[in-house]
């Protein structure tokens, strides 16, 4: 069956947007690059400051990754704290903490005072044991909340279908359409004479200089006092160094259609296989919002396994269900588990960058707005240092920084065997890496039997590249960059397109 390629969240929200990529020599007092939550979320605080702000997204408003989130606004992340005290400090989870309090608070406030129809609702938030040795995990996290002042309870009795030995609560929490809240965001904006923004503009590279900061973009360049990067993977390799710090794990979302009364709360399990549920309440419909099958970006074979177990998780816990649609998400993953937020780096004035975010994005992309706001407006907090950009932590050296290593460097020197077929051979809806006239060529051929033929090499730092039969795009295994079937960047950091190549049929 065929499902639509856009999230929920998508199918589900409208806005006009003007195009517009005059931007050639503007400039602007701070220049974000992103226009997702964190871009936005950052516009707002800063559109009343006196500041001339310019925003730029390399795609359609709403594209990256904030459209394809399970779209929880929570300060639950999984068993972070007890982790956080452990290998940091009691301390440093305080400011993780405090950073997500603000980053929740803030989301709520814009949506009260704005009146944002985005489906808000306010639910408890659990995560819960399947296991035996997981209630001993469950306790200690509970323990970190109270040396934290989390209010936070242990619950025995579950109201979801599948089997939950124990869970921990925190009330109060929230959920949201995210895309409804984007487009309001922009709306906003737009309406601001502070701020302009501008899609389908892609930054390509950051000239730092001693007066104003250059943003090179294929429309011209941009001139700015302070950038803020806000494009989910730093796309710029010159400075930071974070392509090898982050790696992408990807994850599946399914919205279903369920013939069971909806349950209230948020979910989600201590150990793989996770899955995170919830059900999303609107005036129209109401949908459990499913998500899991994940994996380090690149390196599944069938990346339609990843559907077929939550299909299958599906199939035992709900007697009748209907997937209404189904996406994928990527999400930057940090080693030492905590996001990268503040100064791209010690050398550089006046450049911020927000990523990192290891799959709670939502709160992060309003704590990070604040944190952001706070440095360019010389504004003291007491969270922002345990995201430091330039720290340097014992965590780096663990057996995931090395495992993850590895997988690159195989990126690095993978060399695809190409398909012994002819290039016209390959059959419709199927994409392969064949020999050509000597050379290594991904081919893709459409239902009308058109081919689309690219040098499967990734523009970001060379990486080899293999086809996603369950999405229909060539991906890159090293740093997550994903392209379409005629090499144009669905998701970053590359930053140019692939190189078609050029066939003829004998």
């Amino acid at each position: 069956m065929e499902y639509p390629r856009n999230s929920y969240w998508h199918e589900t929200a409208t806005i006009n947007t003007k195009k517009n990529t005059d931007i050639n020599e503007k400039k602007y007092d701070i220049l974000i690059i992103g226009a997702g939550l964190t871009g936005l979320n950052t516009a707002y605080l800063l559109k009343d400051t006196g500041y001339k702000i310019g925003i730029i997204e390399g795609t359609n408003l709403g594209y990256g990754v904030s459209g394809y989130s399970s779209a929880k606004i929570t300060i639950q992340h999984n068993l972070i704290y007890d982790y956080l005290i452990n290998n940091f400090s009691l301390e440093e989870a305080k400011q993780y903490l405090n950073a997500n309090l603000e980053g929740q608070k803030l989301i709520k406030e814009i949506i009260r005072e704005n009146n944002i129809q985005c489906d808000y609702k306010e639910q408890t938030s659990y995560v819960y044991a399947t296991k035996e040795n997981e209630i001993e995990m469950l306790k200690k996290e509970l323990d970190s909340y109270q040396k934290l002042s989390i209010d936070g309870f242990y619950a025995e009795n579950l109201d979801i279908p599948n089997k939950a030995l124990g869970a921990i609560g925190i009330k109060n929490q929230g959920q949201f359409n995210p895309i409804k809240y984007l487009y309001s965001l922009y709306n906003i904006l737009k309406n601001s004479s502070s701020c302009e923004i501008y899609e389908n503009v892609r930054a390509l590279n950051i000239e730092p200089g001693s007066k104003r900061n250059v943003v090179k973009t294929q429309f011209g360049n941009i001139y700015a006092n302070n950038i803020i990067v806000a494009s989910h993977y730093p796309f710029d390799n010159d400075f930071g160094l974070f392509f090898l710090r982050l790696y992408q794990e990807k994850s599946y979302v399914m919205a279903v259609k369920t013939d069971i009364s909806p349950f209230d709360g948020m979910y989600i399990n201590v150990n793989d296989p996770i899955y995170s549920m919830r059900y999303h309440f609107s005036d129209k419909e109401n949908l459990l919002i499913l998500a899991g099958g994940n994996h380090k970006v690149g390196i599944k074979d069938n990346e339609e396994d990843s559907y077929n177990e939550l299909e299958n998780f599906l199939k035992q816990n709900f007697n009748n269900y209907e997937i209404k649609s189904r996406w994928s998400t990527q999400d930057c993953m940090t080693y030492d588990k905590i996001p990268y937020i503040g100064k791209y780096s010690d050398n550089i004035e006046n450049i911020y960058v927000a990523t990192g975010y290891n799959k709670w994005g939502i709160t992060h992309s309003a704590a990070s707005a604040i944190i952001i706001r706070n440095k360019i407006l010389k504004i003291q907090d007491d969270f922002a240092e345990i995201y430091n950009p330039s720290r340097i932590t014992p965590i780096l050296s663990s057996k995931e920084f090395f495992s993850n290593s590895k997988d690159i460097a195989s990126g690095f020197v993978k060399r695809v065997i190409p398909s012994s077929d002819d290039i016209f051979n390959v059959k419709s809806g199927e994409g392969k890496i064949v020999n050509y006239n000597g050379r290594k060529v991904g081919v893709y051929k459409d239902e009308s039997g058109d081919y689309f033929c690219i040098n499967p090499v990734c523009t970001h730092l060379k990486c080899s590249l293999s086809f996603n039969e369950a999405e229909k795009t060539w991906d890159c295994q090293c740093h997550g960059s994903r392209f379409d079937i005629k090499g144009k960047i669905l998701e970053g950091p590359a930053v140019h397109s692939l190189h078609k190549v050029k066939i003829k049929e004998a």
